[in-house]
């Protein structure tokens, strides 16, 4: 596992020496990177094996060679490790009279909670609706939900400024979902590929969609979840059905029409 550090993570280093905050920004990298270790420890412990770790201006990020978890049990073990290891931090914290250590334990874990992605209370609600309303909805939903909140804390705080009343707890929260929400990025969908991929799925459950033509497909690609199993019903010119497709089929033929 490699270890990489963020040139932009090395200049606001040597911008704390000099303005007298390194000794929060170490302790703040510190907690964070105890967070990701209570990702890589939940991981590991599920099979998945990690690529690297990296420290971003926004935060720690734990990469891994494989994100796909086909038990909806297992990534909530996996995506609540981090926030869990944050608030039994802050609670011993708390008993021992270390203030510092209980503000940035309880910050971490009620920002990771939230339903903001990349986050892990943004995936885990991510994963969980990917189940009811499929993955590419929930993708729709939750992107929306993280640019709403963040840009809403962005507002309170600059509100504040703007008044003369500067919360710098509101500044950092702001700060930090608008860094992560608009530094992240995704090389798959994950859900999508779980729901798509052929893998027999633990239900019984049988959506059939009716589809006309090329556009349909598309739509029937995009109501695919890891909750039923998707069939297509081709229709031809009178409105009998020509044919049956299974899902593997609907990808195959929606993404040859230039589908998502």
């Amino acid at each position: 596992m490699r270890i990489r550090i963020n040139p932009l993570s090395a200049v606001l280093f040597v911008i704390s020496l000099f303005t007298g905050g390194a000794g929060m920004l170490i302790l703040t990298y510190a907690v964070m990177t105890v967070h990701e270790l209570a990702h890589l420890a939940a991981a590991l412990v599920i099979g998945l094996k990690p690529e690297s770790i990296e420290f971003a201006p926004f935060g720690v990020h734990l990469r891994l060679k494989n994100k796909i978890v086909r038990s909806i049990s297992d990534e909530i073990i996996l995506y609540a490790a981090g926030p869990l290891v944050n608030g039994a931090a802050a609670f011993a914290a708390l008993h021992m009279g270390w203030e510092r250590g209980y503000t940035i334990n309880m910050a971490l874990f009620i920002m990771n909670l939230m339903p903001v992605l990349p986050l892990d209370g943004g995936i885990i609600l991510k994963r969980l609706l990917s189940y009811r309303v499929g993955a590419y909805a929930a993708r729709r939903i939750l992107t929306v939900t993280s640019v709403l909140l963040a840009f809403s804390f962005a507002g309170a705080a600059a509100a504040g400024i703007y008044l003369g009343r500067l919360n710098l707890s509101m500044l950092a929260m702001a700060l930090f979902l608008l860094g992560n929400v608009l530094t992240s990025r995704e090389k798959y969908d994950v859900d999508f590929i779980i729901a798509a991929s052929g893998v027999k799925k633990n239900t019984n459950r049988v959506r059939m969609v009716v589809v006309d033509g090329n556009n349909s497909l598309l739509k029937a690609a995009k109501t695919v979840s890891p909750s039923c199993t998707t069939i297509a019903a081709v229709t031809d010119a009178d409105g009998s059905i020509a044919e049956l497709l299974s899902e593997c089929e609907i990808i195959e033929r929606a993404s040859g029409y230039g589908g998502e």
